[in-house]
């Protein structure tokens, strides 16, 4: 972090520039922290804050009836309970790493009093705030990779406004902390990426940090892996345009990175190797019909559309989402042509006067090259690991940032080149007034507006729904019911227990409000 601190600090700075970058953060916080009280618990949030709080779902007696209160029991906060407890809990019944639990369980410990049930309002908002810091983050990272603010601005704006990205980041899961390790990861893949086209070695003090930063990563999510491999990838792919040089000492320094990075990977093994087998990862067993293998590729490029811009799909009549969908296809058919003109003025490092430093197009190709074996890493666990990745957006969280990154460049170029595309004039639509055209700042300001309708249709929660509607299903319950409820369900693995609690998390607040209009 210190090397992209130093960039920004070389840069012209004013204070006009930290005003437009505390309005991103100002935004992305305020989307962030509100109206998420009333989304109703998902299953794995409720794996997350019972693992964090030490406890496990196999305790929880399945042949006899219980109350909501002995269901919730995994949710109960107990001041004596110690952080060996959430790692051996979590490693025996879950399939994730240790490090997000142990930061939740000194989270909840801070918010949460004894014997009381854990708020999901206070499980969310640690997700939350890692996903506020990852707007100044890429700020900071587009600042180095470019030598722009332009680009760290737009890029800071994409991130505040992200409909992917506000939708992670109110969830209780570890997502958003990964995002910063992967954002810090790619600043050092960058830099060493740079030291080897100055053949240079990369200092070994750099190279520590960024073994312990993707050490963390890993220890975060095991998908890091994903992130490893396609920086491994680059780097692989530099090698082979500096084959005569692969035995130089500044390489040295990178087969050093990449032993450590390995090593702290592979201390993971003994818990990954089962994961595939896991009855918890079924779900994801890649479909090979013929009506099906296709559609990964499909949800794929959707979840990358999101990353940008949403409209409301979801709670809404047919007609809405089909509307939305539509129009969502037409604004990107429309703005299609002037990113890909905007990013081949920054690629080609020509008449851009966003670009500062010639580093900007090296930095173009090692983003997109990331993106480019990210997406090939991704289909080869689909198709040929057999575990369709494609069913859930969060995992696209691997490759995020680079998506918004590479976005911001061409926005910039965009931005900075406004009269050049005025004047430009398709000959397919020559005749179409400048008004309509998706040019210049018009590109610029159509997607952070499309992003901000998506950022308010997930907050709303008219996209990006949870899978399981809790919420819904004990309305059903309490409204069809004219006896005393009894909820019964089968089991397969303990993901059945945590449906069932989070109906009974909707319950109990339901009894609080009604103990709270009783009051008052």
């Amino acid at each position: 972090m210190a090397i992209i601190i130093n960039t920004i600090k070389t840069l012209k700075t004013n204070k006009f520039n930290y005003f437009l970058l505390s309005i991103s953060i100002l935004i992305g916080t305020i989307l962030r922290y509100n109206f998420w009280a009333d989304k109703p618990a998902d299953s794995i949030e409720i794996s997350t804050l019972g693992y964090s709080l030490g406890h496990n779902f196999l305790d929880i007696p399945l042949d006899k009836v219980i109350t909501w209160q002995q269901l919730l029991s995994p949710l109960r906060f107990d001041a004596t309970i110690p952080y060996s407890d959430v790692i051996h809990n979590l490693m025996t019944e879950s399939t994730h790493p240790p490090l997000y639990f142990l930061l939740t369980h000194f989270w909840l410990k801070i918010f949460t009093q004894d014997g009381e049930i854990v708020s999901l309002v206070v499980g969310r908002s640690l997700s939350a705030l890692f996903g506020v810091l990852a707007i100044p983050a890429i700020f900071a990272l587009g600042c180095f990779a470019f030598r722009s603010q332009i680009v760290g601005q737009i890029a800071a704006a994409l991130m505040a406004v992200s409909p992917y990205g506000i939708y992670i980041a109110q969830e209780a899961r570890h997502y958003t902390l990964t995002i910063l390790w992967i954002m810090i990861s790619l600043a050092f893949l960058i830099q060493a990426i740079r030291c080897i086209q100055q053949q240079k070695k990369l200092p070994l003090w750099l190279g520590g940090f960024w073994i312990i930063i993707n050490s963390l990563g890993i220890a975060t999510h095991y998908f890091f892996a994903l992130t490893l491999a396609a920086e491994g990838l680059v780097m692989g792919w530099f090698l082979l345009r500096d084959i005569k040089q692969f035995s130089q000492r500044y390489w040295c320094h990178i087969y050093i990175v990449g032993l450590g990075s390995l090593v702290g990977c592979l201390v993971w093994l003994p818990a990954v190797t089962g994961i595939s087998s896991n009855d918890l990862t079924s779900w994801i067993d890649t479909s090979y019909d013929l009506d099906e293998i296709w559609q990964p590729i499909l949800r794929l490029f959707v979840w990358g559309i999101t990353m940008i811009f949403m409209l409301p799909v979801e709670g809404t009549n047919t007609f809405i989402s089909i509307l939305s969908g539509v129009t969502m296809l037409l604004v990107l058919v429309w703005i299609f042509p002037g990113l890909w003109r905007g990013w081949k003025r920054a690629f080609a490092e020509r008449g851009v006067s966003y670009i500062a430093s010639p580093l900007a197009g090296l930095s173009i190709q090692i983003l997109g090259a990331f993106l480019g074996f990210a997406i090939l890493l991704f289909l080869f666990v689909i198709y040929g690991l057999g575990k369709d990745i494609s069913l859930v957006a969060r995992y696209g969280f691997v490759y995020f940032p680079v998506v918004l990154l590479l976005l911001a460049s061409s926005m910039a170029s965009c931005w900075q080149n406004n009269i050049e595309d005025k004047k430009t004039r398709s000959k397919l639509f020559k005749n179409i007034p400048n008004f309509f055209r998706a040019t210049g700042k018009k590109v610029v300001v159509i997607i952070l507006v499309m992003g901000l309708c998506g950022a308010l249709s997930v907050v709303t929660n008219y996209a990006y729904q949870k899978s399981r509607r809790a919420d819904l299903l004990a309305q059903v319950i309490q409204t069809k019911s004219q006896a005393p409820i009894l909820i019964a369900m089968s089991y397969k693995t303990h993901s059945e227990i945590r449906a069932l609690m989070a109906i009974g998390l909707y319950f109990q607040s339901l009894e609080k409000r009604l103990i709270y209009q009783q009051k008052h």
